[in-house]
């Protein structure tokens, strides 16, 4: 199941949050030990700012991406997918399409066009953003630096408004369920509670 989370689901979100940042460091700007000792206000506000889903198996959280929209009257056509994680046990089986189908559906109603970057060595999600309409629009060199060195990034687009050039849109049929209702004590997004860090998009890695 894949449902929007609000304020009481703030342990679930530092949880898996967590365990990203733990098990695929290379995926994220921030790392483990910049935000393990975070109070969980922290992770309140900052899953209230943007919109953040979970995908659940029963009670247990299992993945997480978020959603938010550009500010500006000439930005705001455009929003940027962002922190798309699935614990390994629960990968292939269908987790990580449903959660970016969660934001494609959320942000059709309010954006023309998602924006995500990936590593270029991430073969699986380039191939599965793919699926699902996505498509490059170009390289961010020395995009993330660790001491390991640095890593390129694929910058990718997705036109809810249009499919690809020569292609169809994905179909919509046969979607794991969303729940979507109020988040409780949850503000606007671009209200007072949007605090968490953000930055120009594309940031799909930069939180």
């Amino acid at each position: 199941m894949i449902r929007l989370l609000g304020v009481h689901d703030a342990a679930d979100y530092r949880s898996i949050r967590l365990a990203a940042l733990m098990r695929a460091p290379e995926a994220f700007g921030s790392t483990y030990a910049d935000e393990a000792d975070r109070p969980l206000s922290d992770f309140e506000a900052r899953v209230c700012a943007p919109w953040v889903f979970g995908a659940y198996a029963g009670t247990a959280i299992i993945g997480m991406v978020g959603f938010k929209q550009e500010e500006g009257p000439k930005v705001r056509h455009k929003g940027f997918l962002w922190g798309l994680y699935v614990d390994p046990q629960w990968r292939g089986q269908g987790a990580g399409e449903a959660l970016v189908e969660a934001v494609l559906d959320q942000a059709s109603g309010s954006v023309e066009q998602v924006t995500l970057t990936v590593v270029t060595n991430n073969a699986v999600a380039i191939a599965l953003y793919e699926r699902l309409g996505f498509r490059s629009f170009g390289t961010e060199p020395r995009a993330l630096k660790t001491e390991a060195g640095y890593d390129d990034e694929m910058l990718m687009i997705r036109f809810l408004d249009r499919p690809p050039s020569g292609q169809s849109l994905p179909g919509r049929a046969g979607r794991r369920r969303v729940e979507t209702g109020d988040r409780p004590q949850c503000r606007s997004v671009t209200g007072p509670a949007a605090t968490a860090p953000a930055r120009r998009v594309p940031q799909h890695r930069r939180r």
